[in-house]
């Protein structure tokens, strides 16, 4: 167990988390809002993370698998730690440590659950920091520290493994440095785009600017309470649609595809994705229409706002444009059913993953293969892939893993007097990174009402279901610890 190398990641971490602090600070100082909470955060972070820096300068920068795992799991924990300090200082909010905690930690993992209410009065300076920490979390900051400072040798691959979500880790290039610079230059270059076309569609500079950074993260923190519904707008409502589902996407399937032509229709996971999004759209358009005719008067209303609705929940991102919990129990159920699905492997969303989905589906049926031919033999195939069982078995634990701990999670709120419902929700879309679900934690409710208690356990959740659950699950393990 390299700590030397590990410590130095920290510093790095909290060095790069200090940097981009400094774009709130000049906003503060420019509009007259107060600055302090943000100066006194850098000062802290920066010289905790220099003092790691230099004192372990001559550290080796090889990390192992074990030691990629505490690192990865200890950067995110630490990024979050420090992120929750300006919620903490701020005289605007007024909130609890745990809830200050809380708002970080969804910020960062993308969940885009909030304890803030009344978010259009708030500062925007603060509102600028709350976008901020989505976009950092949406691509990975252990991936922008790879990015950045190609300087940890052999243990950049270690790092990129435990972070980046999904069964595949693809590399662009062959050197994983190279991959971590393309995977953040694309994902800048649809922010600034994704900000270029809201703000095209009349939405203000600094609201484009914070949407663009929330959309393409897939995160969901909007600046308005009403989120997306506070522009009625069909243009805007269209191209966060659109743009939620490019952050959906595996990042490395859509790079080589703009710039080497691949054809996305090659990629059975890419398929079923657009496949799920359709059907799902198309379902819940037909019940808006039909059970709520006085709201949804004609078909293209409904078809806008089902569209919308259901890439927000598949790709975990939690934008509303309207509150999907007083819709029809049909299109709940639907809702309910993508909490569990997520984007694709290699993108910025959450949840249990398109590609997980495919395997376990196909693995049911082959079962019924063997069932009438037990003799037989049929190897199951993704494309041109030949899917070992070992992946499969991977799969399984995985999605055993998921259900487990969305059980864990539902009981341990129940215990602090929440409804089951609620509870079940509040643990699902935590998991899944998703953010506003139905019942007491539908998009009209923030998640104050919660007690430390509940909070904490969310918070376990978010950072489990952002890792993947084995990166951060395994250092409590006791093997791990063992040599």
């Amino acid at each position: 167990m390299n700590l030397r190398t590990i410590g130095w990641l920290l510093g790095l971490i909290l060095s790069l988390i200090s940097a981009v602090l400094l774009a709130p600070l000049i906003m503060a100082l420019a509009l007259g809002e107060p600055w302090v909470p943000f100066a006194s955060t850098i000062c802290g972070g920066t010289s905790v993370g220099v003092l790691l820096l230099g004192s372990l300068r001559g550290a080796g920068k090889s990390l192992n698998h074990r030691s990629a795992f505490l690192a990865v799991t200890l950067s995110w924990v630490a990024a979050c730690t420090l992120g929750c300090v300006p919620f903490i200082l701020h005289p605007a909010l007024q909130i609890s440590i745990t809830s200050s905690l809380f708002e970080a930690v969804a910020g960062f993992t993308t969940t885009g659950a909030t304890v803030l209410a009344n978010l259009d009065s708030l500062p925007r300076s603060l509102l600028l920091w709350r976008s901020l920490t989505q976009w950092l979390g949406g691509m990975g900051m252990v991936l922008l520290g790879v990015a950045v400072l190609p300087m940890l040798g052999i243990g950049g691959m270690s790092l990129y493994k435990a972070e980046a979500p999904g069964l595949s880790k693809d590399k662009i290039t062959p050197r994983i440095a190279e991959t971590a610079k393309l995977l953040w230059l694309l994902y800048l270059s649809l922010t600034v785009i994704g900000a270029g076309l809201l703000y095209l569609g009349g939405m203000s500079l600094f609201d484009a600017v914070c949407h663009g950074m929330t959309t393409i993260a897939t995160g969901g923190f909007s600046t308005h309470d009403s989120s997306l519904g506070y522009y009625n707008s069909g243009y805007i409502h269209a191209i966060v649609t659109i743009l939620i589902l490019i952050g959906g996407m595996s990042f490395a399937i859509l790079h080589r595809a703009l710039t080497q032509g691949i054809r996305w229709s090659e990629h059975p996971e890419l398929r079923l994705y657009i496949g799920i999004f359709v059907v799902a759209t198309l379902l819940i358009a037909i019940d808006l229409r039909t059970g709520m005719p006085d709201e949804f008067t004609n078909s293209s209303d409904s078809l806008e706002h089902a569209a919308f609705q259901a890439a927000s929940v598949l790709t975990t991102t939690g934008f509303t444009s309207t509150d999907f919990a007083r819709w029809p129990p049909l299109s709940q159920a639907i809702l309910f059913t993508l909490f569990f699905v997520g984007g694709m492997a290699g993108s910025t969303s959450g949840g249990v993953k398109v590609i997980r989905v495919l395997l376990i589906v196909r693995f049911s049926f082959a079962q019924f293969f063997r069932l009438v031919h037990p003799h037989g033999f049929s190897a199951m195939k993704l494309g041109s892939r030949t899917i070992e069982d070992t992946v499969l078995q991977g799969v399984a634990a995985f999605i055993g893993m998921w259900i487990t701990l969305i059980l864990i999670g539902t009981t341990l709120v129940c215990m602090t007097g929440i409804d089951l419902f609620t509870s079940l929700n509040a643990a699902a879309v935590s998991l899944g990174n998703i953010g506003p679900g139905l019942a007491g934690v539908g998009p009209s409710h923030t998640w104050e009402a919660f007690t430390p208690m509940a909070k904490l356990t969310l918070i376990g959740l978010m950072i489990l279901g952002r890792l993947e659950i084995y990166t951060a699950l395994v250092i409590l393990t006791p093997g791990f610890w063992r040599r």
